[in-house]
């Protein structure tokens, strides 16, 4: 299977990157290209893929093509693209609130489309993707399997069965990097008031959040157990679970992930 890139970002270049590193496509069936040429040339500088001069000669040379830009740039690109795409060839969306039909619009209502939402833990391998496959028939199972098995080397892929549920996962998957960054910093900025230095405040909670994390995804323990496990009767932690309780930390996560919903979730037009 021969795979472009169209935009190679933070995002691109990560599946980029990943598949390429752990041997999910050979380099030599990987085609880039960036508006910003040393993105793509950087890739494949380090891994000996080509560097297409445009977003329709990416298309031309491969079968998969992952349009990795931004949102409002989708059907700039699509458009360019169409020729290939009514070839029969594969689009993989990751652009945020970008929905098939917009995409069918362009190139045709036959077209296979993926779409994808991937977080920046990708980056490191150990993202979350969720995708829908639309129009893809049985006799596509083993495309569908290989474009899977290239987004699963940045991480763990969840497929969905409704083009809906890819934008409400936005809130829980794609946004909440954020929200875990402003609680390790406030984290942080406590062990410095008790007399720790930044570098070791962070260390202590970016450790401990990835530390649960893994603890709840290795063992299947649900959050409410592990949390009533450390809250021992009358001790410290309760006191702190119940201040935050107090506070409203629950409702304000709540509160926040409702209107990134809100911003992302189209009330029509799906596929």
């Amino acid at each position: 299977m021969k795979i472009s890139f169209i935009g190679c970002g933070a995002m691109g270049g990560a599946l980029a990157e990943a598949a390429l590193a752990h041997g999910a496509v050979d380099a030599g069936n990987v085609f880039l290209f960036d508006m910003d040429t040393k993105k793509a040339e950087a890739i494949a500088n380090a891994f000996g893929c080509s560097v297409s001069g445009s977003e329709l000669e990416a298309a031309e040379s491969s079968d998969v093509i992952f349009i990795c830009v931004k949102p409002q740039v989708t059907g700039i690109v699509a458009e360019r693209i169409r020729p290939e795409i009514q070839k029969g060839k594969i689009i993989v969306s990751i652009a945020a609130g970008v929905t098939v039909r917009s995409y069918l619009d362009i190139v045709g209502d036959k077209a296979r489309i993926v779409r994808m939402i991937p977080n920046l833990p990708a980056r490191a391998g150990l993202g979350i993707t969720g995708a829908y496959f639309y129009n893809f028939s049985d006799a596509d199972n083993d495309v569908r399997a290989q474009i899977t098995e290239v987004v699963s080397k940045t991480g763990k892929v969840v497929t969905v069965k409704s083009e809906k549920l890819i934008d409400e996962m936005i809130a829980v998957t794609s946004s909440s990097p954020a929200y875990f960054c402003m609680m390790i910093e406030a984290m942080a900025d406590f062990g410095v008031k008790a007399g720790f230095t930044r570098a070791d405040a962070l260390v202590m909670a970016e450790q401990a959040m990835y530390g649960t994390a893994g603890y709840l995804l290795e063992s299947g323990t649900h959050p409410a157990v592990l949390k009533d496990d450390v809250c021992s009767p009358g001790g410290t932690t309760i006191a702190a679970v119940t201040t935050l309780e107090e506070a409203g930390f629950r409702k304000a996560i709540l509160e926040g992930m409702d209107a990134c919903r809100k911003k992302s979730v189209k009330t029509e037009g799906y596929c």
